[in-house]
């Protein structure tokens, strides 16, 4: 649901933009599409009495569902605000540009294959960035001169590009086999569990990057704290940097054992993490000062439950009918290769037996290359 900004008495009266169907629009249907062989979908949007920020909203939705031509339109005409944040929102999507623009409307186009790049790396250079993003916040809560803080802004900038990339491809692959495989994530399942993945690293970008504006507007009052505050900052920083490196590698390597190490690591350190907040209320003199650490240490305290979120993604992607058809292939393809009898029943997923393994004593942390990967 679109949130739209309540308008005072005086303002004029907003409608419902309408979104038409092709052969309403003059445009014509479904046509050939590029040298992929994809067919080109076209989409009108009536803007006549909307609110521009749902205008932008629309734009972003129909580039997550793959649309390759919008026409925004009105009856008498864009305002400029309407076509201001067009152009807004077109200038922050990836392979999105604005190819006309006239008295009658605006229109876009996508031009970015959504089988170019392979999900997996994208997703590997969206944790890049966070980490990197978290690394500038770390470093500027004890260091004298915060000068990599004006990078935080474009940093985001880039996770929610990819966010939205990653969108795209998996909505467009879940109706096209082509697409799934150029991407790497032929499975239903896979695509799901990816989308999820996706939104929580993009909500927590969000939070990094709240933590980074903290920073740049109260750093000076943050590192003089009293005591060792902002060290203690610093250190939960640093953990999120590495729980999420630990997290993202687990779900990579579909470790169901250390994302179960993760979930107890992180449900020790909540209790803990939610009372240093209001510690710093009683140590901090300046309320404005005091404010700010407890909204990092708040936003901290959300990245730990957006991983709670992946962790458990990658335990329960392990038990999904492709992962133990996968394991169940490699357990009888290990015995042809030994020359022994296929068993009278099917054989245990190899996830089931590592575990049960790894429960018996220490020294069997290997469930990391287990399952199909990503």
């Amino acid at each position: 649901m679109v949130a739209v900004p309540d308008r005072r008495p005086s303002d004029p009266p907003q409608s419902e933009p309408k979104v038409l169907p092709p052969h309403e629009l003059g445009c014509g249907r479904l046509v050939a599409g590029p040298p992929n062989g994809r067919p080109q979908r076209v989409l009108r949007i009536d803007a006549t009495g909307a609110p521009s920020s749902l205008i932008g909203r629309l734009l972003v939705g129909s580039y997550i569902t793959g649309q390759d031509q919008v026409l925004v339109t009105a009856r008498n005409g864009l305002t400029s605000p309407q076509r201001k944040e067009i152009h807004r929102v077109v200038d922050r999507l990836l392979g999105m540009t604005v190819v006309g623009d006239s008295p009658d409307g605006v229109e876009v186009e996508n031009f970015i294959d959504p089988g170019r790049y392979e999900l997996p790396r994208l997703l590997r250079r969206m944790v890049e960035l966070l980490r990197l993003e978290l690394e500038i916040c770390r470093t500027a809560m004890t260091a004298r001169e915060a000068t990599q803080l004006d990078r935080i802004d474009a940093l985001e900038e880039e996770v929610d590009q990819l966010y939205l990339l990653m969108v795209r491809q998996l909505l467009l692959s879940s109706d096209d086999p082509r697409i799934a495989r150029d991407i790497n994530v032929e499975s239903h399942h896979y695509q799901i569990g990816y989308r999820l993945v996706a939104k929580v690293l993009e909500v927590t970008g969000d939070l990094v990057h709240a933590v980074g504006h903290d920073l740049q507007e109260h750093g000076d009052g943050l590192r003089r704290m009293p005591g060792s505050l902002p060290h203690e900052i610093a250190r939960r920083i640093h953990r999120v940097e590495r729980l999420l490196g630990r997290t993202m590698s687990a779900f990579t390597a579909l470790s169901v054992v250390e994302a179960d190490a993760i979930l107890n690591r992180i449900a020790a350190a909540l209790p803990n993490d939610m009372a240093f907040g209001q510690r710093v209320v009683q140590s901090v003199p300046s309320k404005t000062v005091a404010g700010a650490a407890q909204r990092i240490a708040g936003n901290l305290v959300m990245a730990l439950e957006m991983m709670v979120i992946i962790n458990e993604t990658t335990i329960n992607r392990s038990v999904e009918p492709e992962t133990v058809a996968l394991t169940d292939a490699r357990v009888v393809s290990s015995w042809a290769c030994r020359g022994d009898p296929e068993p009278d029943r099917a054989p245990v997923p190899l996830v089931y037996r590592r575990v049960r393994r790894s429960l018996a004593g220490p020294g069997t942390s290997g469930l990391r290359r287990a399952g199909s990967g990503p």
